[in-house]
């Protein structure tokens, strides 16, 4: 900063204009706080000025906040993101990939990036487009971008967070800065969330506090002051009811929907939400904390030639090793970290070599469990405490619930299908299918909580057409769909179209969808049973057949939703209605996969497959 001015006894304004003329905006609010603390006692003058320039440099920071989100969790984060910067005072711009202009990526300063991934390393729609021009030929460089990336994931997909991972690399080869390095979160992801909110908008406040440092004058207390207008954030991820605090909840009703003979075993369940103050609309998921069964523990106990009684430690609390693999570890999936950190303490060479090739790794991970992995690879190293900290902690199942509250309050639904099967010599079942089928009762009760999905929701508008697309326990969300647009009086038309193995086992809540089509619930019904005849029928087929009302209400404005199995289910269906709209608009391949890829952008093609 220039050397100040001495200033005669009185000043007009023409002359204070005329000293001031070559002083810089920051230099002004330095100069400002000067006076300011010479009019107050002069004590903490130079403080004062750099508290002022500091606040102001940070509040004038440009930050964005970029979310690429599958069901929302992207966008929860950014928001509690923006409302973390705001009590830093950082003014924070939070935008959706799907809607942000690719060429406004050479303006930023400063960018957190939260992305997740979708199945196999694919980018959510949202973040399709940003993802492909990010590692494409026509990205600019970016040498005055410094960023983070928070990456979403689930660590049992072999390609864990895969498009953070791209966003990441990617911006650093464009020469970027990382703030920090990225973190990589698995399902249960509020903690890490934080964490890294909190890191990310200290390090963008730390050069904020920076910049103020280099306007000020020698001598000033520009450390204490920068820090001393960095507050905490006063936001919580943390709803009433989580993972970490689920409410029990007791189960009203529990009901085998298929008919005698049937090869699938799918049940209703009804729970008591009275008193819980528990919300959710139709879309959401119920999220389920269930317990592995006994016969799999001791299993891992056998395989693992460790006591039951052994203690150990998991976090504050210290468990006999036998309630910890009951309770607080996933034993029925095995994952690449999982390996990762076995192969450490069993020193195997076809394990190592398993885990260098994908191309194997993938096909031994499917159906086997850890007592599979103990008894393919045992070793003398594992102790109690060691394999407590190699197990992947047991995170909730989350199920797409099948009920209104305006047509059941204090009650939410659910579909659920028991899995069971046989793999590698041994009979297994899901941990939490088969402990909602099997070991929950009547009066019993489940600890529950609610996990809100941001996107697949009905339409704001009640008069807008839906057709919805769903295979076995894929009904479940549409029985609430249904539901809530009867109780709301929505004029807008509901399709169905529902596929099973069998008519007369499978056609699961048959009596009430026939009830809703008679009383205009529903506006068309299409079911296909695809064993039910020498050809397999799906409902796919039923798309191809239906393909001009299809297309006609798509045209009308109508949303689209899938629910059900990624790999059977949400490809098919996909191009299934690409061939719809490329045999009715009489279009080239190329052109109704761009007309389908709209629909996603807009969120009018909305999928919950699993």
């Amino acid at each position: 900063m220039p050397p100040l001015p001495i200033l005669p006894p009185a000043l007009d304004e023409a002359q204070l204009q005329q000293l001031t003329a070559n002083l810089s905006a920051n230099q002004l609010l330095w100069l400002s706080g000067y006076f300011y603390g010479q009019a107050t006692g002069g004590t903490q003058v130079a403080a004062a000025s750099t508290a002022l320039v500091a606040a102001t440099s940070a509040a004038t920071q440009k930050l964005t906040i970029l979310y690429g989100s599958h069901t929302g969790n992207g966008k929860k984060i950014a928001q509690q993101a923006a409302e973390a910067a705001k009590s830093r005072g950082l003014a924070a711009d939070v935008r959706d990939m799907n809607d942000y202009p690719t060429r406004q990526l050479a303006q930023e300063q400063s960018l957190l990036v939260i992305v997740s991934t979708h199945g196999e390393g694919e980018p959510p729609i949202a973040a399709e487009d940003l993802h492909q021009f990010l590692l494409g030929p026509r990205a600019p460089k970016l040498p005055n971008l410094r960023f983070a990336v928070l990456a979403l994931g689930d660590s049992s997909y072999l390609h864990f967070c895969q498009t953070g991972k791209e966003f990441d690399q990617g911006l650093v080869d464009l020469g970027a800065t990382r703030l920090l390095a990225r973190v990589d979160t698995d399902v249960e992801y509020q903690a890490a969330a934080s964490q890294w909110i909190e890191a990310a908008l200290a390090e963008i406040a730390g050069v904020a506090a920076g910049t103020a440092e280099a306007l000020v004058t020698a001598g000033a207390s520009v450390v204490s002051a920068g820090h001393s207008a960095i507050q905490p954030s006063t936001h919580s991820a943390i709803a009433e009811f989580t993972h970490e605090n689920p409410w029990p909840a007791r189960v009203l009703e529990s009901i085998q929907l298929n008919g005698r003979g049937s090869d699938k075993e799918t049940y209703h369940l009804e729970l008591d939400l009275a008193g819980a103050g528990l919300r959710y609309a139709p879309g959401d998921a119920l999220a389920v904390r269930a317990i592995n069964h006994d016969p799999l523990v001791e299993e891992v106990l056998r395989a693992a030639r460790l006591s039951d009684s052994a203690p150990v430690q998991l976090g504050a609390e210290s468990l006999p090793l036998a309630a910890a693999l009951a309770s607080r570890r996933e034993l029925t999936v095995l994952t690449r970290d999982v390996l990762e950190r076995y192969a450490a303490l069993a020193p195997h060479a076809e394990l190592h070599g398993l885990l260098a090739d994908t191309t194997r790794l993938q096909p031994y991970l499917y159906g086997r469990d850890v007592a599979d992995l103990l008894t393919d690879f045992p070793t003398d190293q594992l102790t109690a405490q060691a394999l407590a900290d190699t197990l992947r902690p047991l995170p909730s199942r989350a199920y797409s619930i099948a009920s209104s509250l305006l047509a059941h309050p204090d009650e939410v639904h659910l579909t659920v299908g028991a899995v069971r099967y046989e793999a590698h010599g041994r009979r297994k079942q899901g941990v939490c299918s088969s402990f909602l089928a099997d070991r929950v009762a009547v009066g019993d009760e489940v600890r529950v909580f609610v996990e809100h999905n941001e996107y697949f929701k009905l339409p704001t508008n009640p008069a807008t057409d839906i057709i919805m697309v769903g295979a076995g326990t894929g009904i479940a969300p549409f029985r609430a769909f249904v539901e809530e647009r009867v109780e709301l009086g929505a004029t807008g038309r509901n399709w169905l179209l529902f596929g099973n193995p069998h008519f007369t086992t499978d056609f699961l809540y048959q009596a009430e969808w026939q009830q809703q089509l008679k009383r205009g619930g529903l506006a068309r019904l299409d079911v296909a049973f695809s064993r039910d005849q020498a050809e397999k029928i799906y409902v796919q087929d039923r798309l191809l057949e239906n393909s001009r009302d299809v297309f006609g209400w798509l045209e009308n404005g109508a949303q689209f939703y899938v629910c059900g199995d990624k790999n059977r289910l949400g490809g098919a269906v996909l191009a299934a209605l690409t061939q719809v709209v490329q045999l009715e608009a009489g279009l080239s391949a190329e052109d109704a996969a761009a007309y389908v890829k709209d629909l996603r952008k807009q969120r009018r093609y909305l999928e919950d497959v699993y």
